[in-house]
């Protein structure tokens, strides 16, 4: 025992550099540690900042039934957007409107040829003529955008017209 107290009398200013330098890392490991507990205290006041004593769990559990009753409802509202698209294919919503002078004796442009037919060209082409003592009307059935019956160019323009302006799409794909 008397030979590791002349050891260390011997060598006691390596000794105290060396606690020295051992009580400075200590040191520098205590203040780095602090610092990430303050972090991380202050991100839990943050997480439970409104709680008002509430469990967390609880809190956690009806944020995600009220996530999926909204997913539920937008699944919903996919289905019928869906729905709705395959009826918009049948809806009449192409038209195509002439007008023009059918008779050299009456002028402003009274009488029309309109075109109406949906996504698959099925629908009715409508012309009425106006005379000065009568007003005629007839309708031409419309199928894949073709009649089977003769089509005047009034007519036809009108069919051209409703190709041409079609549907204003509101949804885009």
């Amino acid at each position: 025992m008397d030979s590791v107290f002349k050891s260390l009398a011997a060598n006691s200013p390596q000794a105290i550099l060396l606690l020295f330098v051992l009580s400075l890392a200590l040191g520098i490991a205590f203040f780095l540690q602090s610092r990430k507990i303050k972090r991380l205290n202050s991100r839990w006041k943050d997480l439970m900042d409104g709680v008002k004593g509430e469990n967390l769990e609880r809190l956690l559990y009806d944020h995600l039934r009220e996530r999926m009753q909204i997913q539920t409802q937008i699944d919903g509202l996919g289905e019928r957007v869906l729905i709705l698209e395959d009826k918009m294919t049948g809806a009449k919503r192409h038209l195509g409107l002439v007008k023009y002078d059918a008779f050299e004796d009456v002028g402003g442009s009274q009488s029309f040829a309109l075109a109406i037919y949906d996504d698959r060209g099925d629908g009715a082409l409508l012309t009425s003529l106006i005379g000065r003592s009568d007003c005629r009307v007839y309708s031409k059935p419309l199928m894949a955008g073709k009649s089977e019956r003769s089509l005047s160019q009034e007519e036809q323009r009108a069919i051209q017209e409703a190709v041409q302006k079609g549907p204003k799409s509101i949804v885009s794909h």
